[in-house]
């Protein structure tokens, strides 16, 4: 993956540091974070696309109820949805643990750099795997995970289950719902079709 001034700007945001505050320092500190996650990264990507009923407080899917209005205002023109879950493997949480008992300013980096990857490898492989497997008149909203607004953080485990992503990708949750590997994403994401005059 290329490793631009955009990606370089996220990290450092991850890692509180003020815009003004941004010097060639901390953005080499962040690009050679990037290269050196790049050694012992091992992202595994899962998805599956089902129908959705719509409930007065949430949405159902695959005999599960999400309960949340912002899930509902989401998917409020969608008949479809999809599930995913991405993690970017345990190493770099061994990696993030290592690094800030080391130097703790490393690892405030490399746990920024991980997070704004994770987020960037989700984006990529939803156009890679997902947006071609949709039909010419479908798009995508945009994704949601819990935790965001009031969709509970319990949810992780539910799109975990129902993907089987524990087998699949390694992917499980703790008794708080905290994902393991910590690196990870789970999300939905409302499948809509476009007017006349988009397609």
């Amino acid at each position: 993956m290329e490793i631009n001034n955009k990606l370089i700007t996220n990290a450092l945001r991850y890692m509180r540091v003020p815009p003004d505050k941004h010097d060639q320092e901390l953005f080499n500190i962040a690009a050679e974070t990037f290269k050196k996650i790049e050694g012992f990264l091992n992202p595994k990507f899962i998805w599956s696309k089902f129908g959705l009923e719509k409930l007065n407080n949430g949405i159902k899917i695959a005999n599960t109820e999400f309960i949340s209005g912002d899930i509902l205002r989401l998917m409020q023109k969608s008949e479809e949805c999809i599930l995913l879950a991405i993690t970017l493997g345990a190493e770099i949480d061994r990696q993030i643990i290592l690094s800030q008992k080391n130097n703790m300013l490393d690892g405030i980096a490399l746990d920024a750099c991980a997070s704004v990857l994770v987020d960037e490898i989700c984006n990529d492989m939803t156009r890679k795997k997902i947006l071609p497997e949709l039909n010419q008149d479908q798009y995508l909203t945009s994704r949601f995970s819990p935790g965001y607004g009031d969709l509970n953080l319990k949810y992780n485990k539910d799109i975990i289950e129902i993907l089987n992503a524990t087998k699949m990708i390694g992917l499980s949750v703790t008794g708080s719902y905290m994902m393991t590997p910590v690196k990870s994403v789970t999300a939905l994401v409302g499948i809509k079709i476009k007017c006349r005059s988009q397609i």
